[in-house]
């Protein structure tokens, strides 16, 4: 694997290198102090405050299915969602790759057809994505607020930034108009393998779905954005708490600014963006005046937090895993 692709090997190498750049100039002592300011209420308020976010967050793939016509219970959604997300978390990857996982527990438990399930799971997705690179923006014009960006260009900055939120944007509307962009990009691979053939066909099918969906059903797109922008309210809140019990005391730029280097540490290649969280936090912190201690601690609390995430999501697949399967015909309100 590591010759056939030697990037591996370099992402692989990045993660100690980012690790002992974030921990370099940090006494244990100090960071263990800082921790300890947490309380047991404290805790729970921030795990109940992370339970309502997932909640969510699965709730939108829930009501996008709902709207679709299929009648699956919210719990088993849940499930479904919490294992994509153990799956992502724990692989190499910008948290992407638990999604076939959801398109095959909606197949194979509930019947539902490959393009519908896929349809309902990237519809899903591009939503969630929208709602990342928009927060990204505002992340950057608070970061360019509060000084934080003050030695970079911010003309490049924003730049940078808006692109794959263009991208992303232009895609959504041409699928809404329907088009099928992704299938025409894979038509003009070689066509000599029967794999690249059928999995054309299934994009373009699953694209079709979703420009169906949004042209019948724009109150439930609305809908569904609209819990887009609930969740990073309460990814945003969970975030200023978590600071502010760690004795940290910023403005709504500042915490607006902190957060979104979280997010962009997510986006990096690596599983659950090791090393970059932590480097992220750390130059972060310092730039707003705080010790590195403080950084990593922060930064060892959202860990904290995923890990337990992630590893509930992957014993769930593992439970499901020695389920039989138990299909049941859903009632379809779209042909």
């Amino acid at each position: 694997m590591v010759k056939k692709f030697p990037w591996l090997l370099l992402l692989w190498l990045l993660i100690p290198l980012l690790i002992w750049w974030a921990v370099r100039d940090i006494r244990l002592a100090d960071m263990l102090q800082s921790l300890r300011r947490l309380n047991g209420v404290q805790i729970l308020i921030l795990a109940a405050l992370n339970a309502g976010i997932f909640l969510l967050i699965s709730g939108r793939w829930w009501f996008i299915l709902r709207t679709q016509g299929y009648k699956i219970p919210y719990l088993s959604v849940l499930g479904y969602r919490l294992v994509g997300f153990g799956i992502s978390y724990f692989t190499l990857g910008p948290q992407i790759g638990g999604e076939p996982a959801q398109v095959y527990y909606l197949q194979s438990r509930h019947n539902i057809p490959a393009t519908r399930a896929l349809a309902s799971v990237s519809l899903d997705k591009i939503l969630e994505l929208l709602a990342n690179f928009t927060f990204l923006l505002v992340g950057i014009f608070a970061a360019l607020g509060s000084g934080l960006l003050a030695e970079l260009a911010p003309v490049q900055i924003v730049a940078w930034m808006a692109a794959p939120f263009v991208i992303l944007l232009s895609y959504t509307i041409a699928v809404w108009r329907g088009k099928t962009p992704l299938a025409s990009l894979l038509g003009r691979l070689p066509h000599g393998q029967a794999a690249v053939a059928r999995l054309t066909r299934a994009v373009a099918s699953a694209e079709g779905q979703i420009g169906l969906f949004c042209r019948q059903h724009p109150s439930a797109v609305l809908v569904a954005s609209l819990l887009s922008a609930l969740i990073w309210v309460g990814m945003t809140l969970e975030y200023w708490l978590a600071l502010s019990f760690l004795g940290i005391h910023v403005d709504l730029l500042q915490g607006v600014a902190a957060l979104t280097a979280v997010q962009v540490a997510f986006f990096f290649p690596l599983p659950g963006g090791l090393g970059a969280l932590e480097a992220g936090q750390v130059l972060v912190m310092e730039a707003l005046g705080f010790t590195s201690a403080l950084g990593l601690s922060v930064s060892l609390l959202i860990r904290g937090r995923d890990i337990i995430l992630g590893g509930l999501g992957i014993l769930w697949g593992g439970v499901l895993a020695r389920r039989h399967t138990q299909a049941s015909l859903p009632t379809q309100a779209i042909d």
